[in-house]
Formats: structure tokens, C-alpha cells, sequence
């Protein structure tokens, strides 16, 4: 598994360009464990780094193939925008709602276990964001998924997962996905301001195939300058805010989406698995807290998910907690 994370880095992800040193690195820790719960999307460890006000997306910031991308999208075609480059690693794993049988259960959610790379190419100004990222990666034993829970559950001292026998087969996969985020009412409150924000995202890939519409709101301070961490959407996997300048934010979002397939539920693409019957209109919410304390960015994030399957009698819900640091 770390013979696979490395070689990921090592192809698709230059550290350093020659125009500019790394800007940002954060950790991303994704867990249940905030509700004293331990089942569907289980985990997410991630990886994120980048760099921030980037002038021109071509191969001085990127990697030569995903600079002819950016070159041929609509991202390099606009005026007057700063650009943005993220990278992520991040390794996420879900498992059956009741994880305390070995053998499968047939009326839960498959086990899954995914590690993957993202590159996010972000377009922005003081009104709309564009954001145009690839997902590349595995799913399966591969991954590590099972090892990396056992050692969490360790250190929580919680007993462990039987069920990962179960989990999917070893498969590739991938997704394409855009975004496009509008700030389309801001008021200032005394030394605090408010903003509204609506946004609408889509994506196709063995990995997911789905289609959304959001709504976000912001109370704090700054809120002008960190447009370009905002989201109006729940967090959606590998999918994590740009860089913030000063400032301090609470917020809330909502969002609808239609999705067609989601390995998550549907399992393996191209071989037999475990799967559950995917439901196409979903819905989610969370609330959060973004803040910065000198170089340092904190983001705390509560998220709830509407059911998933047919069946599944356990919402989705869990906590997520982001430290980053910018140099």
C-alpha cells in the first residue's frame, strides 16, 4: 500500500515548479467516530497540499499532461482570474452497518476500502469559483483499508471490524468532476458580515456519476477574502475548501443530487460483488466552523446524509477535521 500511495505522488504530483514553493499542507481526518458510531463511510484519512494565485495554468505549475487539460478547458479561457492547484492522497473505507459479523451481510452497504490521487484546478474571483478536478485510483485489498481501521480502533481501544473479508475486489477507478460556486448576497452586521452562496456540481467515473444543486450560508468575519474556501455543498469525497486567508466563519449548507452509479453501493464495475440498491435522489446538510490562528487553518465539519440505498436503516452521518498550515 505505500509502495502504491508513493508511486501516485510520484507520477501525477510535482512538489515544487519553478515560479513558485508549495503554499499550503493540510490533514484531513473523516470519522464516525464523532457520533460513537462505526458504520457506512467509516474513514477518511487525506492528504492535501497546493499552491494558491497561481497566474497561468500551463507546464510551469503542472505536470505536462494535466497542463494540456487545463489548456484545452474552459478554466484557461476566462478573464481576469486567479488560479489555484490542489493536490490530495487520501484513503477512505466504508463498511456494513452492523461490522461485528464476519460473514456478509447481504442487506448492508459493501465493505470498501479506496485509496486516491486528486488534482483540483480552481478559477476564481470576488463573485464565482470554477473548480475541475480527476480522481484516479483503487479500490480492494490494495488499498490498506482494513490495516489502517484496525489501528485506529486500536488507539480508540474499540473491538474489531469482522467483515472486511467481504470487501470489494481490487478494480480501478476514476471520476471527472466540475463545479461552479456563485456569492450572490453578502450584508455587513456590525464588525461581522453574512453571505449566500448557491452552487451546482457534477461528475461521471466508475468511482460516481451524479448531478447537484447547493445552497451555503456564512456568518463571521473576512468572509470577502476566504470566498475561495467556500462551499455550498455538504463535503463530497476528495472534495475539500481552497486556501483561506485571515478570517473566521461559521456556516451551514444543504444540497440535492441525482446520482446514477456509485461504487460505494453498486460495487465492483467490471466483476461480481456485493452491492445494495443504489437510491438515485439523495440529500445532505452540515454545519462547521472554518477558522485561522496565524499560519494555521482549522475546519471542523459536522455532515448529514439522507439514506443511500433502499433498506439501510441508519443515516449516514459523521465528523470531519482539517488542519493546515500555510507557509
Amino acid at each position: 500500500m505505500k509502495t502504491l500511495t508513493l508511486l501516485i505522488i510520484i507520477l501525477f504530483t510535482p512538489l515544487n515548479y519553478a515560479d513558485n514553493n508549495l503554499d499550503f499542507f493540510g490533514v484531513t481526518l473523516e470519522n464516525d467516530f464523532f457520533f460513537n458510531e462505526d458504520g457506512l463511510y467509516s474513514n477518511g484519512l487525506i492528504a492535501t497540499w497546493g499552491y494558491d494565485d497561481i497566474q497561468r495554468l500551463d507546464e510551469q505549475a503542472l505536470p505536462d499532461w494535466l497542463a494540456y487539460v487545463a489548456q484545452k478547458s474552459y478554466l484557461n479561457a476566462q478573464q481576469d482570474k486567479r488560479y489555484a492547484i490542489t493536490y490530495r492522497v487520501a484513503q477512505l473505507m466504508q463498511t456494513a452497518i452492523d461490522d461485528s459479523v464476519a460473514e456478509l451481510v447481504t442487506e448492508d452497504a459493501p465493505y470498501v476500502g479506496m485509496l486516491a490521487w486528486q488534482g483540483q484546478l480552481s478559477a476564481y474571483d470576488t463573485i464565482t469559483i470554477d473548480r475541475l478536478s480527476l480522481i484516479l485510483g483503487m479500490v480492494g485489498p490494495v488499498t490498506g483499508t482494513k490495516f489502517t481501521q484496525a489501528v485506529v480502533h486500536h488507539l480508540r481501544g474499540a473491538s474489531d471490524t469482522k467483515g472486511w473479508e467481504n470487501q470489494l475486489s481490487n478494480e480501478f477507478i476514476f471520476r471527472l468532476q466540475a463545479e461552479r460556486l456563485w456569492r450572490i448576497y453578502d450584508k455587513t452586521l456590525g464588525n461581522t458580515e453574512f453571505d449566500t452562496l448557491t452552487g451546482i456540481n457534477g461528475g461521471f467515473g466508475t468511482l460516481r456519476s451524479d448531478l447537484g444543486v447547493g445552497i451555503g450560508f456564512r456568518w463571521g468575519q473576512d468572509l470577502h477574502s476566504n470566498f475561495s474556501s467556500a462551499s455550498a455543498f455538504p463535503m463530497q469525497k476528495l472534495n475539500r475548501p481552497q486556501n483561506s486567508p485571515d478570517g473566521w466563519y461559521l456556516f451551514a449548507n444543504a444540497s440535492a443530487l441525482y446520482v446514477a452509479n456509485d461504487i460505494f453501493m453498486d460495487g465492483n464495475t467490471f466483476q461480481d460483488s456485493h452491492s445494495v440498491d443504489i437510491i438515485r435522489h439523495q440529500y445532505g446538510a452540515s454545519v462547521g466552523l472554518m477558522a485561522n490562528i496565524y499560519n494555521w487553518n482549522f475546519l471542523f465539519t459536522v455532515l448529514r446524509l439522507s439514506e443511500q440505498y433502499q433498506g439501510q436503516n441508519e443515516r449516514s452521518r459523521f465528523g470531519s477535521l482539517s488542519v493546515t498550515y500555510y507557509f
